[in-house]
């Protein structure tokens, strides 16, 4: 049983589009059209699904060919100087004569070879519902073949979707991070050569370093994460992993229409191609099961044989044929019971994996909502202490300059926005 791969970034997938907006071309862009686009051709799972849904295609050409007639050629050579061989080899041959019915011909021929070819033809008349079980079983397979095609192909999207956004925000946030440490840095050489003319405490200024190299930690680390970041993106694109790129666009806020959980528990049954799958998987052990229990039924078949008999090559020979109809039915079958229990077996594993994958989209769901929940209750905070933040910073700097604040509380400040 797959389980759909969990993203970080969902949250950040419901209150931001996908980045769309075309920033300033620079060496090696890239768009997430152009990036998508990379990761789709690449993806080896998505090949490998489709791999799949062709493997399976080919096992329901093998099940239908139950309904089509067998053809098949036969070609022989023997010798021999058995009795009964040799009688039959020249009545075959339609070379008897009267002169082979004398005692010592008989019973001491001389040896006798048969050269033969032959074409055998069977048409399966009823074959106890085995051909239409399977056919049925080998269509459920594909549909969820597909299915499963499908839902990694959404995986993949969605994957990529989060590798860049979350390059998007690296990058937003390092560039926020080098602005902060920048200005903070320009602060501390300042307060350098007021500690030096002994016009601010040192402590003060050794206080302001400590938070500066805090501020470096966090400055490197987003380099560490970007650079890892971009491994990712190569990795996805199927691109040499130290490839640079230059991403394109802006992550935009958009509205999110509220929903109720039950809608959205009602929506994921709905279309989730890991459910239809998983089904389709359901149905196709359900034919399975369906087939062990009609093999206690007849098979029937008509068959035609023609075949000719020659001595040499190049010599005349006989031509023969027979027709005729033959049933099978197998009284005592002691593995038969062994097969439905273990067909039934199987179906029941189906059915409950096929509850437990509901049960965990449920629990999945209830998780997901609450963090979009909260991270809509929270979004107007961040703004306002963004805002705030900038405010104190600029409200603070003048403060510092006029010495009613010490550069340990304007670095203080810096690190909070």
């Amino acid at each position: 049983m797959r389980k759909l791969f969990l993203l970080n970034i969902v949250p950040v997938l419901m209150l931001f589009a996908a980045p769309v907006c075309s920033a300033q071309e620079a060496a090696s862009p890239l768009a997430f059209e152009q990036f998508s686009r990379k990761v789709m051709a690449h993806y080896p799972a998505l090949k490998a699904a489709h791999a799949d849904v062709q493997a399976a295609l080919a096992r329901e050409v093998q099940a239908r060919a139950g309904f089509w007639p067998s053809l098949g050629l036969s070609a022989g050579y023997q010798e021999s100087d058995d009795p009964v061989n040799v009688f039959g080899m020249k009545l075959r041959q339609e070379r008897f004569t009267s002169s082979d019915f004398e005692a010592g011909r008989l019973n001491t021929p001389r040896h006798h070879r048969d050269l033969s070819g032959g074409v055998h033809v069977e048409l399966p008349l009823f074959d106890a519902m085995q051909t239409i079980y399977r056919s049925r079983s080998a269509r459920a397979a594909v549909k969820a073949s597909e299915a499963e095609e499908s839902f990694t192909r959404m995986e993949a999207l969605l994957m990529a979707q989060d590798a860049f956004l979350n390059a998007l925000a690296l990058d937003r946030l390092s560039a926020i991070v080098d602005e902060v440490h920048r200005s903070a840095g320009d602060d501390l050489e300042k307060a350098k050569d007021l500690k030096d003319k002994g016009m601010i405490l040192g402590a003060d200024y050794y206080a302001a370093r400590v938070m500066f190299g805090d501020m470096t930690r966090m400055k490197n680390e987003l380099a560490r994460q970007k650079k890892a970041m971009m491994v990712l993106l190569n990795v996805l694109m199927g691109e040499p992993a130290g490839t640079a790129w230059q991403l394109t666009g802006a992550l935009r806020e958009r509205t999110v229409p509220a929903q109720g959980f039950d809608e959205l528990v009602q929506q994921a049954m709905a279309g989730r191609p890991d459910l239809k799958a998983l089904d389709q998987r359901l149905k196709a052990a359900g034919a399975e099961l369906s087939r062990q229990k009609a093999g206690v039924l007849p098979r029937v078949s008509a068959f035609a044989d023609g075949t000719n008999n020659r001595r040499d090559i190049d010599a005349a020979g006989g031509n023969n044929f027979t027709v005729g109809v033959k049933a099978d039915l197998a009284v005592f079958d002691r593995s038969r019971s062994g097969r439905v229990r273990e067909a039934r077996a199987g179906q029941e594993r189906m059915a409950h994996d096929l509850q437990a994958l509901k049960d965990e989209i449920t629990r999945a769901l209830g998780q997901e909502a609450a963090r979009h929940g909260a991270l809509l209750d929270n979004a107007p905070v961040f703004k306002e202490m963004t805002a705030d933040a900038h405010e104190a910073v600029a409200l603070t700097e003048p403060l510092y300059r006029e010495g009613r604040k010490s550069v340990a509380d304007l670095m203080d400040v810096r690190r909070g926005y």
